[in-house]
């Protein structure tokens, strides 16, 4: 008789990392470690976020002032970040902060922004190969040291785990810190090239424009980053579905900008999910562009802007990748929302084709002043009420552009037998005067 044997199939620590951190940039690591303190700050109010309807609540109010502040600094000795929430308990921390993973579907139900809980894991494995991490709560912090991740990865046991040791409790100074030292060659190279920080800074800017001086203040380096701004007309089109736990609206219409023009940079699809933006200015098929609605046209709709806001309070069920900065195109409510962003951008797009003549590629704001009717956030235009697009009764235009070419040598003869050197523009109006005046018997 045979003997039944059992094949060892263990996963081995140093290709998981290394699995989890290789298509996850820098940058998306620094928003894993900012997702986690956001996390905090939104659990004293996680029960009445559950709909879009429920942001807006929340978040409408202009004047109140963030409770939270989160400082991110970044050198070529270290990157660390704190944070004034609420913390992490001891338990959280023994139990569910560093597993990989959930044991099962349902996730912490005030947990917003961590998708499979490897957000915070990850970050540090992509930066370097030394961690700490303190937290205080109220109900008793932890302190958790790992001076090598290189030598616990090569570590063979049943069970992963880092060490930790308790904190007391404490009603006050709570918040989490994160320093992550050792850094990576490619991470250091990054960090020194010039471009990397100022990219970080805007790419913050958008990634939390909805919480940023609503809910949280987030300095880099000690300098205070404000949320990238964009507001939507008020005429807009507008609709919202639900599927399963998620909640999802989605309007398109004219932006609101100061000055005379409307930048390219700035139009496209906004998307968000549990108010982090995933996509910004999106103008590719992905949202539609060329697929089912027309190919992007900067001439044509550098005004537009639409908004697809996903909530949900499990947000495993919400149509982003586990890097939190792109869409899974095989998600069943992203499917359902692009056919919601096709019908609404249709309204939007079909108007602004009808404004493009062929006398130039941008559309002055004043072009569109019968269009519009006063601006709103996009915040507020999410939770609205559905709305239609209504395009202003457009006016027969009253004059055409008449334009050929014509030999020099012919221009000339007309100059000199006018006595005067016109040039073509005047040369093309005098003889169209003379032929309307002479033959048709109208004109001056």
């Amino acid at each position: 008789m045979v003997e039944k044997l059992l094949a060892d199939a263990s996963p081995q620590k140093r290709l998981f990392i290394s699995l989890i951190t290789r298509d996850i940039s820098l940058a998306d690591a620094m928003l894993d470690l900012i997702d986690n303190s956001i996390n905090a700050a939104l659990e004293p109010m996680a029960d009445n976020l559950r709909t879009a309807d429920d942001y807006q609540h929340l978040l409408a109010d202009t004047k109140a002032k963030p409770k939270v502040h989160i400082n991110l600094r970044v050198n070529s000795t270290r990157i660390a970040i704190d944070d004034d929430a609420s913390g992490i308990s001891l338990e959280m921390a023994q139990h569910h902060v560093f597993t990989f993973g959930r044991e099962t579907e349902e996730q912490d139900s005030h947990d917003r922004l961590s998708v499979y809980g490897i957000g915070l894991k990850r970050a540090i494995f992509k930066c370097g190969n030394a961690v700490t991490i303190s937290s205080d709560h109220r109900k008793g912090g932890f302190d958790m040291k790992l001076p090598n991740v290189r030598q616990w990865a090569a570590k063979k046991e049943d069970q992963w785990r880092f060490p930790i040791t308790g904190r007391e409790p404490t009603r006050s100074n709570c918040g989490t810190h994160v320093t992550i030292t050792q850094l990576h060659d490619e991470v250091l190279r990054r960090i020194d090239d010039g471009l990397f920080l100022p990219q970080l800074r805007d790419i913050i800017a958008r990634t939390y424009s909805v919480y940023i001086g609503r809910v949280v203040e987030i300095t880099l380096n000690n300098h205070t980053i404000e949320r990238e701004p964009f507001e939507i007309d008020r005429n807009r089109s507008s609709q919202k579905f639900k599927q399963g736990t998620v909640t999802c609206n989605v309007q398109a219409g004219i932006a609101v900008i100061s000055g005379e023009r409307f930048r390219e940079r700035n139009a496209g699809w906004y998307v968000f999910c549990n108010g982090r933006a995933v996509l910004f200015a999106d103008k590719s098929t992905l949202t539609g562009w060329g697929a089912g609605l027309p190919l992007f046209h900067a001439g044509k709709y550098r005004p537009f802007l639409g908004t697809v806001f996903f909530v949900s309070p499990n947000a495993e069920s919400l149509p982003w990748t586990t890097t939190k900065s792109d869409i899974n195109e095989e998600s069943a409510v992203w499917q359902e929302a692009k056919r919601h962003m096709v019908t609404v951008g249709r309204t939007v797009t079909n108007f602004l084709d009808s404004r493009y003549t062929e006398e130039g590629t941008l559309i002055a704001s004043s072009d569109l002043r019968d269009a519009s009717h006063g601006k709103m956030s996009v915040l507020d235009a999410a939770v609205a009420n559905a709305s239609a697009f209504r395009p202003p009764t457009t006016k027969a235009a009253r004059e055409t552009k008449i334009q050929y070419w014509a030999k020099i040598s012919d221009v000339k003869k007309i100059e000199t037998h006018l006595g005067s050197k016109m040039g073509g523009s005047a040369i093309g109006r005098h003889t169209f005067n003379f032929y309307l005046k002479n033959e048709v018997g109208d004109g001056d």
